[in-house]
């Protein structure tokens, strides 16, 4: 059984070797096969223009074909070379040879008179391309012909190029004379030129830039831009020039920037409108573009946050200058170096956002309003402003109301004060407790009308309340009325209205027996009776 096995084995791998050496040889016959095909296609075609192509390479040619062929750019194939040479001749020879695969072969003629004809034939994957002469015996002509052709074609069209350009062109010898121009210079020279219209163009053409820097070096090029005054133009025209150096001559080509030009003129004025602005402005402005770079700051900037002119003149991102921003003590830092950097990113964030406005309160006192806009294109403008004068005078003017709060409160006479349009903005802890109001409560009649009515609705009947709209609009300032009022609950109460400057009003209200100071709220049915009367 081992013996079998072994047996079957050795066969197999004899038979896999056969195989396998019997494709090498149809491989190796069939190269063979194309390179005599190839071989046999040439024969007898050394001294004739001959082209062998395998579909778009070109596989052989005899040296007389290969000289009439330029060499490949881009992304051209041989096939594309070889057709950009013979249409000339052969306006139709694409369309043509696309069916020479099933014509097997074909003639095609050039359309002039006694030119030259191309014998194609396909056979076993090649297609041969022979070109013959029409009437003449000698090929030299039939070659010089094409090259002159296909020279002619190229001088046509780099003539077109340079006539329709509207791109300035001219050629200058060493000394700057022009020797060679396209016509849109021609035109732009004629119109420099204040002879009459009906004179012939003069040559060579005006010089109409010069001093032009010219390379040193073959290939080297140099850049520059110029400008133009023509005779009838108040504004001058701006070229931006490239000039180059071809052996002893310098080529030149001009393109217009003028509208270029006056927008970047345009645009430094403005500039600098915008600068001279924001110098005279005590807001700090920090302008970021984009890339996160300082793009534009003001002197304020530099006052404000002590950062040096030259720091901030080196554009530095967001994150240096909130980081030298830091080290100079300049921003509310938080305790942990990980919180600082989350409210950095935070900053950013919001700002993008439009919505970044904060009070910065800084360790040396100062107070600091940064707000943070979103700009175009994704820039950022960050306005730094000093609020510490404005928070120091808001808090003075609270620790005084505060003082004046505890002194009315010190006083046993009920008082409160009214604005202009009649607000309640300032009342005592006696007149919470003569009018029974919780000094936390949020009252919803807090206008001089509404406490008029808390004031008759507690008290007993008096002509006062008939004519109290009449008493308080009639009053000047430093001017009153006074009288006795009695509550519900039996006490007499003497009241004040007087006139403030500016238009408000305060009213006092003092109870005359001493030993009901203290009182508990009217009765339910008390207040019941009075609202019913």
């Amino acid at each position: 059984m081992p013996e079998q096995n072994i047996f079957e084995l050795l066969f197999v791998t004899a038979v896999a070797t056969i195989g396998t050496s019997f494709v090498l040889a149809l491989l190796a016959l069939w190269q063979g096969r194309g390179r005599q095909t190839a071989r046999m296609l040439m024969r007898e075609a050394e001294d004739s223009i001959v082209f062998l192509f395998d579909d778009t390479d070109l596989v052989d040619a005899t040296p007389a074909a290969r000289a009439l062929l330029p060499r490949k750019t881009g992304r051209q194939t041989d096939w594309d070379v070889f057709l950009s040479v013979f249409s000339h001749h052969f306006p139709d020879i694409a369309a043509k040879l696309s069916s020479l695969a099933g014509a097997g072969q074909m003639v095609l003629t050039a359309p002039i008179l006694g030119g030259p004809s191309l014998d194609a034939e396909f056979w076993d994957g090649f297609a041969r391309l022979r070109l013959r002469e029409g009437e003449a015996t000698d090929m030299a002509p039939v070659i010089d012909r094409i090259t002159l052709a296909a020279m002619e074609d190229e001088l046509e069209t780099l003539r077109g190029l340079s006539t329709d350009s509207p791109q300035l062109i001219w050629k200058q010898d060493p000394a700057g004379i022009v020797t060679w121009a396209n016509q849109a210079y021609l035109d732009l020279a004629d119109s420099c030129d204040v002879r009459s219209s009906d004179s012939s163009p003069a040559w060579p053409p005006k010089t109409l830039f010069k001093g032009l820097p010219i390379p040193v070096e073959d290939r080297g090029r140099q850049v520059m831009r110029a400008s133009l005054h023509l005779p009838d133009e108040r504004e001058p025209l701006v070229y931006d020039i490239t000039s180059l150096r071809r052996g002893m001559h310098s080529v030149h080509f001009g393109i217009d920037v003028t509208a270029i030009a006056r927008a970047e003129i345009t645009q430094r004025g403005y500039v600098q409108t915008m600068a001279q602005t924001f110098a005279q402005l005590s807001v700090g402005l920090a302008i970021f573009d984009r890339g996160q770079r300082l793009m534009t700051f003001n002197p304020a900037l530099v006052e404000l946050t002590g950062l040096p002119a030259s720091f901030l003149s080196s554009r530095p991102s967001i994150q240096m200058v909130l980081d030298r921003l830091r080290e100079a003590r300049m921003l509310p830092e938080p305790k942990d170096y990980a919180t600082w950097r989350e409210a950095v990113s935070a900053l950013e964030a919001e700002a993008q956002q439009g919505s970044y406005c904060e009070t910065w309160n800084l360790p040396n006192g100062q107070t600091f309003s940064v707000t943070g806009r979103p700009h175009p294109d994704g820039a950022l403008a960050f306005l730094f402003e000093d609020i510490t004068a404005e928070v120091s005078l808001t808090r003075r003017f609270r620790a005084e109301i505060e003082i004046e709060r505890s002194a009315l409160d010190f006083m046993t006479e009920a008082v409160a004060v009214f604005s202009p349009l009649g607000t309640l903005i300032l009342r005592n802890a006696a007149y919470g407790q003569l009018w029974y109001l919780d000094e936390d409560e949020s009252l919803d009649e807090t206008d001089l009308q509404g406490q008029a009515r808390l004031w008759q609705d507690r008290c007993a009947p008096s002509p006062l309340w008939s004519g109290l709209q009449d008493v308080l609009g009639a009053m000047r300032p430093q001017e009153g009325h006074d009288g006795t009022l009695c509550l519900t609950d039996g006490r007499q109460v003497e009241y004040r209205f007087a006139g403030l400057t500016g238009g408000g009003t305060v009213v006092a209200f003092r109870p005359l027996r001493s030993d009901t100071a203290t009182l508990a709220p009217p009765k339910d049915h008390d207040r019941t009776l009075r609202v019913g009367t």
